[in-house]
């Protein structure tokens, strides 16, 4: 159960929330599950959500909280993006993004600014935006969330130096929370912020959706399953999840129609609509069926015997969260991320892992069978913090009262890279 909430928290605050989502839905979940929680707990609060993901927000929003998309882009190299619709230059792109998330920041006018995962945003749209806020007279709190595990160590710290990545930090951010826990995996340490600042990084714990779920009896009586188990297949936004289900929806024609299971495969609104149609027209006759995304998708997975998942942050935080027996299917590449996050939570007890290189229908048929048997998935003891929404807005509402508290003696933040200094000289770094 989670400790109950400092007083503060029950006072409206205005958050802006930035997540550049130029491929999946990862950031945008982790910021909308915070924000969720953010006007439930502080009633009277404001969100507003900044996002490039190309459908907007997908995720049911309660009062309080809305959105403004900027024009998408896409990764087509590392570090290089383009514009995913506009048939714009990428300066253009940058520049209207910028402007847009400028014009945003001046008339809402945040107690809290909290970005995810890209310090500078995108190409560097954020610096203005950055750069304008530390020079107001009552700045806000700027806060950088970052998932658990980004990249290969050396790969980030090498990238962040190059790019500038821990000065902008230094420059700008008044605290660094990472999304996981150390205990897991140490990223402070291994991405070099320990070195750097280690005074202001703090871990939250896992970030999932903590909204009341459905019960297995009530999911499964919707879905109208007959047989003994459910399968619940499912790969986040879906933007690379098409090879995934196929060879699932192979796997299941070997292990044939009189099997004790049925499955659901949840696409994500970012699948190509054709490679959808496809997984319909396969899964005919299989007793699985193909849907394009469902609003509560914990519950289903909550109601699962089995889910097979890739090892995006958003999805093994929900099947860890609801203690659902899992087999993963890490991502290959570009990064090294989801191979990383796999093995630490297979070593936890917590999931079961195949290689993405040794996926194929047999394989993954005999792991399936494997899998629905085992009785050992996933380990009682085996438990980690998943709190992590509600430990980072009691984090965030500590830090703004604090800055309320302490702005008539707030030193002048005209020199950009020295006021985050100043300031926490001033504050004494008070801290927990």
């Amino acid at each position: 159960m989670d400790r109950q909430l400092p007083e503060f928290v029950s006072e409206p605050l205005s958050v802006l929330t930035y997540s550049h989502d130029g491929y999946g839905l990862g950031h945008l979940r982790r910021n909308t599950n915070i924000a969720v929680r953010f006007v439930q707990e502080a009633p009277g609060s404001s969100v507003l959500m900044l996002t490039g993901c190309p459908p907007g927000n997908p995720f049911p929003l309660p009062k309080g909280i809305d959105f403004i998309k900027v024009p998408s882009l896409i990764k087509v190299d590392s570090g290089v993006y383009s514009p995913l619709g506009l048939r714009i230059s990428r300066q253009k792109a940058k520049a209207i993004r910028a402007s847009v998330i400028q014009s945003a920041a001046i008339q809402f006018r945040p107690k809290l600014f909290l970005v995810d995962h890209v310090p500078a945003g995108t190409y560097g749209e954020l610096l203005p935006t950055l750069w304008m806020l530390r020079e107001l007279d009552d700045p806000p709190v700027i806060v950088l969330g970052l998932r658990d595990i980004i990249d290969a160590p050396d790969v980030v710290s090498e990238l962040w130096r190059r790019e500038g990545t821990y000065q902008t930090i230094r420059n700008y951010y008044d605290q660094v929370i990472i999304y996981g826990c150390k205990e897991i995996f140490d990223s402070a340490l291994h991405y070099g912020m320990s070195a750097e600042f280690p005074e202001i990084v703090r871990y939250s714990g896992y970030v999932c959706s903590q909204e009341p779920v459905k019960s297995r009896e009530q999911v499964r009586a919707d879905l109208r399953v007959r047989r003994e188990n459910l399968i619940v297949v499912t790969t986040g936004g879906g933007h690379d999840g098409y090879p995934l289900m196929r060879s699932c929806l192979e796997a299941f024609q070997l292990i044939g129609r009189s099997s004790r299971f049925e499955a659901v495969l949840i696409t994500g609104p970012l699948m190509d609509a054709h490679q959808r149609e496809q997984l319909r027209a396969q899964a005919r006759g299989l007793g699985a069926r193909v849907l394009s995304s469902v609003e509560d998708a914990p519950s289903f997975i909550n109601a699962a015997d089995l889910v097979i998942t890739m090892a995006g942050y958003n999805s093994l935080c929900e099947v860890v969260s609801l203690k659902r027996k899992a087999l993963v299917v890490p991502r290959l590449g570009p990064r090294a991320e989801q191979r990383m996050r796999a093995e630490l939570f297979k070593q936890k007890g917590l999931i079961d892992v195949l290689d993405p290189q040794e996926v194929s229908p047999r394989n993954l048929a005999q792991r399936i069978t494997d899998d629905l048997e085992r009785t050992d998935l996933p380990l009682a003891s085996a438990a980690i913090d998943m709190s992590g929404a509600s430990n980072a807005i009691r984090r965030l509402s500590g830090l703004v009262l604090e800055r309320a508290s302490l702005q008539p003696m707030t030193v002048s933040t005209s020199q950009a890279a020295g006021g985050l200094r100043a300031k926490r000289a001033v504050a004494g770094s008070r801290d927990e």
